[in-house]
């Protein structure tokens, strides 16, 4: 099972039955994994803007995690809209977005970006959400989406990010 399946069936694990995204190269492999699994209705939108508030607004309606996705850079971008309006309403919810290799990413090197629409949507997250991260491998992965589901829907809750660089998403679950 690799990362993206993992997070797929979690999600299912857990109730979720409703994703909303907006399709982008570098969130692929988490779109095919939702694909192969009939639990879940993805609702594709017009704009990753549309995906984070319609995420929002099934969660304030139906009393259960939102959830959705978008790709890289400007994708995830766009999204921070939902997310801050989570933070402030204290809603429980669930970003995914996709982003370059972990290769590719620029780390300390000083340079703008190394990777095509790389961005460091962590740091640009961290004062609109509970809990921003970016795994680093599969060992980890399993952690770190429990903490971000925990973090979402327990206390005051609130928006969570998880970016999810491509080959992580392809990159099996180690001892699972």
């Amino acid at each position: 099972m690799n990362c993206a399946e993992y997070l797929v069936d979690f999600l299912i694990r857990h109730g979720v039955t409703d994703v909303f995204g907006f399709p982008g190269g570098y969130i692929v492999p988490f779109m095919d994994a939702l694909a192969a699994r009939e639990e879940i209705t993805v609702h594709l939108c017009y704009h990753e803007q549309g995906c984070a508030f319609a995420a929002d607004g099934y969660a304030r309606v139906s009393n259960k995690i939102g959830v959705y996705f978008t790709t890289s850079g400007p994708g995830a971008v766009n999204a921070l809209g939902g997310l801050a309006d989570a933070w402030f309403d204290s809603v429980p919810l669930l970003g995914i977005c996709g982003n370059v290799p972990t290769n590719e990413m620029k780390g300390y090197s000083g340079v703008r970006q190394n990777g095509f629409q790389e961005m460091d949507i962590v740091s640009m997250t961290r004062n609109i959400t509970k809990y921003s991260v970016t795994p680093g491998n599969s060992r980890e992965f399993p952690e770190i989406v429990s903490r971000a589901y925990n973090m979402a829907v327990r206390g005051r809750k609130g928006g969570v990010l998880i970016d999810f660089p491509f080959d992580i998403q392809k990159t099996d679950i180690v001892g699972r």
